[in-house]
């Protein structure tokens, strides 16, 4: 008969130990997944477009501070010193016998509330034909340039140098008088009181400096009278101002390249027809030296402006100029949109102490300001 190992024990007094259960190795739980980064939620197109904005944004940023750099080399226009009304002068003509006394013109003044417009932005041009030593002289050329916001349209428009009108604390005088007593200032309040005209900004050139701003572009294409070719060239002597005879320049009648001394000669030219026509001229070289940056490729442009900074002096800031140049950037400018004050029929002449002046009708005037400037499209 068999014992059982139990049984066996039992006999024995020794316990039986069981075996132990096999533990069983818990699960261990799977490593938790990593959360995914934004970059990664952004999808591949908006990661593209991101980049590209931060590309773009940088680019302008460089181009910005580029831009503001280049304009650091403008000359700024410091406080001006204005001339007493004790030392102030008068630009008598010879042979000129007054025909009407200061107290005989009366001034019809201009509203200056109708000409205010947000969308309106006047800029002023003031040529000087300062010669070296000289200090701040009388504004040879006033040329207004019109940034119409709402017809995205550019105008120039010349006030004519003896144009007669009110200086600010002053007596009455050519309008050209006024840069020379106040600079500036004074000639923007002038145009203010007379016309009604408000200027955002001002750009002063010497005409010796024009000269070398058309060189720097290679000189400039212009279509010429033989009377006027003549003129450049010196070939023609019966006149009041007659130029130093230049056998190795060949202008003649029709388009011809000028270069900066031949265009200055031109611009300056007060010999040929009167004033009105001298004003013609100068519009037209200053629309001449536009098309010819237009034509200009990115690089050429770029060493145009830095030498040509340096050649003017205003009173804008750099960031006014940016401001301008972009708006100026999407309008359309061409010589239709060129004008002169005084208008056609709006003024008199006549001779006030021994000056041969304009005395325009201010209000005849200011309303056609209002016409082509304000209302361009009203016009066309």
């Amino acid at each position: 008969m068999k014992i059982t190992r139990e049984e066996e024990s039992k006999i024995k007094g020794t316990p039986e130990v069981s075996a132990p259960a096999p533990t069983e190795t818990p699960e261990q739980p799977a490593a938790a997944a990593k959360p995914a980064t934004h970059w990664a939620a952004i999808p591949l197109w908006g990661r593209v477009l991101l980049i590209l904005g931060i590309a773009l944004l940088l680019l302008i940023f460089v181009g910005y501070a580029a831009l503001q750099g280049m304009l650091g080399h403008i000359q700024r226009a410091s406080a001006t010193e204005a001339v007493s009304q004790q030392e102030e002068t008068f630009e008598s003509d010879e042979n000129a016998d007054d025909t009407l006394s200061p107290e005989d013109v009366i001034w019809n003044g201009a509203d200056t509330s109708v000409m205010q417009d947000k969308d309106i932005v006047n800029l002023l041009l003031i040529g000087q034909d300062r010669r070296e030593g000289q200090d701040r002289q009388r504004a040879d050329s006033m040329i207004m340039v019109t940034l119409n916001k709402k017809t995205k349209q550019i105008s120039m428009t010349s006030f004519m140098r003896d144009l007669y009108v009110q200086i600010p604390g002053y007596s009455d005088n050519r309008i050209n008088a006024a840069y020379a007593f106040g600079g500036m200032d004074l000639l923007d309040s002038t145009l203010n009181t007379n016309f009604g005209v408000e200027i955002a900004g001002n750009v002063e050139v010497d005409f010796g400096e024009f000269q070398t701003l058309i060189d720097s572009i290679g000189g400039i294409d212009l279509e010429l009278t033989q009377d006027e070719a003549d003129y450049i060239c010196g070939r023609k002597r019966d006149v009041t101002y007659p130029q130093q005879l230049r056998t190795d320049w060949n202008l003649h009648e029709g388009v011809n390249h000028l270069t900066g001394e031949q265009a200055l000669i031109h611009a300056r030219n007060r010999s040929l027809g009167n004033d009105y026509a001298r004003t013609d001229r100068q519009r037209a070289v200053l629309m001449a030296i536009t098309n010819k940056v237009k034509q200009m490729d990115a690089v050429s442009i770029v060493n145009f402006i830095n030498q040509v900074l340096p050649l003017l002096t205003t009173d804008m800031t750099s960031g006014e100029i940016l401001g301008y140049a972009m708006e100026a950037l999407q309008m359309n400018f061409d010589s239709e949109h060129s004008y002169r004050i005084p208008a056609e029929g709006t003024y008199t002449g006549a001779v006030i102490r021994g000056m041969q002046v304009l005395v325009p009708d201010l209000a005849a005037n200011q309303t056609y300001l209002m016409d082509v400037l304000y209302h361009t499209d009203n016009n066309q």
